[in-house]
């Protein structure tokens, strides 16, 4: 059985006009965009499974009616070989189940308990927490890294070569372990995540499709079959190869600079952008987020953030508290392995996808029309599964889900309904 969910919205006439800029100033700032961010992506393949993982600390807190309890679990020899392990549950009442986290590129486990109303019972997180579900959570290895740190030799960063997705993967199978010890016998498992978090929950999935009794991929795109889309990454994949073939196995510039960007639009929208010559600090965040632009970040097209249109300077669904919120969560480092593994894997490699076969549990997937939507399409031809549901809204872009003021409605109750149909 496919089932679709509800289209909301329609996009409206100015989605497709000019960003009303001089060819030669918006050709330039794709350049410096497409230099830039050509630095965070990596290469290489994906290591194997880390030995020796253990928890090393661990406290708990309070929030409201929920407990949260934060820990660390070492992986490796390195001192950056830890990665945070995350839960998040009611003190009191019946276990409906668990559901696993994994974030965005650049996120740790903030992005789903944060909310940009300041109230962390308002997030993502704490929303299935309240209804009862156990959720566990990750954030990656990066998380604690200071800029500058591995440049200035403060911290030994090599080990950052052999992560990418398979080392998400054997993290979130670590945390799995810990879930299957905590739960109550006979209860559901599910993964899910958004953008990044997506991918590695397709990973997930492909590496133990019978560890979990459903998944939830929000946005998130790691298998193509349009010849375009292929096409367009695979110069990408060879790029990135190339990269980490000459040492650049991290990236300290990229997700900085969009939480200076966005933080520039939030704190002095008026004045001139530093990054974008001829337009206004707010300006840039509109065409940063709303434009297409040519580089890995963009693996179609047609791919952009939020809809928007920077002649108007607005975006058309995206909150501006939202947007401006979840960049300020952008963590100093990257792995550039780990977006190797994502443009080599739209470029045709099937490494992280070759085995979604024998997947065949219940599977959400959430797409805006400007985002995966359509490598939503693309990974059903090849899931096991036949209880597909999509969630689907042809005018959003990559974050419009995330970040519309009304992403209660097109995003929370949606996966919420699903989950009790199911579960």
């Amino acid at each position: 059985m496919r089932e679709h969910s509800k289209e909301y919205g329609e996009p409206p006439a100015s989605v497709t006009e000019s960003v009303g800029l001089p060819e030669r100033d918006v050709t330039m700032i794709r350049r410096l965009i497409r230099g830039s961010l050509l630095a965070v992506l990596g290469l290489g393949l994906a290591a194997g499974a880390l030995s020796a993982q253990t928890v090393t600390a661990s406290s708990s807190h309070g929030v409201g009616p929920l407990v949260q309890t934060d820990s660390v679990v070492t992986v490796g020899p390195s001192a950056i070989d830890k990665f945070g392990m995350h839960r998040l549950r009611r003190a009191h009442g019946a276990v409906q189940g668990a559901l696993l986290l994994l974030p965005p590129l650049g996120n740790g486990f903030s992005f789903f308990t944060a909310d940009d109303s300041g109230d962390p019972l308002r997030s993502f997180a704490a929303f299935f927490a309240l209804r009862g579900w156990e959720v566990w959570g990750y954030s990656p290895r990066a998380s604690d890294l200071v800029a500058g740190s591995c440049e200035s030799g403060a911290v030994d960063c090599s080990s950052m070569a052999d992560w990418g997705l398979q080392a998400t993967v054997d993290d979130a199978a670590f945390i799995r372990s810990r879930i299957a010890a905590a739960l109550p016998a006979h209860r559901p498992v599910l993964v899910g995540g958004y953008s990044l978090g997506g991918m590695t929950t397709i990973a997930t999935i492909n590496a133990h499709p019978h560890d979990y009794d459903g998944a939830f991929p929000l946005e998130g795109g790691l298998y193509a079959e349009n010849p375009a889309v292929l096409a367009l990454n695979q110069p990408f994949c060879a790029g990135l190869e190339a990269q980490l073939a000459a040492g650049q196995i991290y990236d300290d510039q990229n997700l900085p600079f969009i939480r200076a960007a966005v933080g520039l639009a939030a704190s002095s929208p008026a004045a001139p952008s530093p990054f974008f010559p001829g337009l206004t600090n707010h300006q840039g965040m509109i065409f940063l987020l709303a434009v297409p632009q040519a580089g890995p970040l963009w693996p179609t097209a047609n791919f952009i953030r939020c809809a928007g249109d920077v002649g108007q300077d607005r975006f058309f669904y995206s909150e501006e508290s939202r947007v401006i919120t979840f960049s300020s969560f952008f963590i100093d480092y990257v792995d550039n392995r780990t977006i190797r593994d994502i443009s080599c894997s739209l470029a045709g490699e099937r490494t992280f996808t070759g085995n979604l076969g024998a997947f065949t549990k219940p599977i959400y997937l959430m797409g805006g029309g400007l985002g995966f939507a359509e490598q939503n399409h693309d990974l059903v031809h090849i899931l096991g599964s036949t209880h597909v549901t999509f969630n689907e809204i042809p005018a959003f872009g990559h974050a419009d889900h995330w970040f519309t003021k009304h992403h209660r409605l097109v995003l929370e109750n949606d996966l919420d309904r699903w989950l009790n149909r199911w579960f």
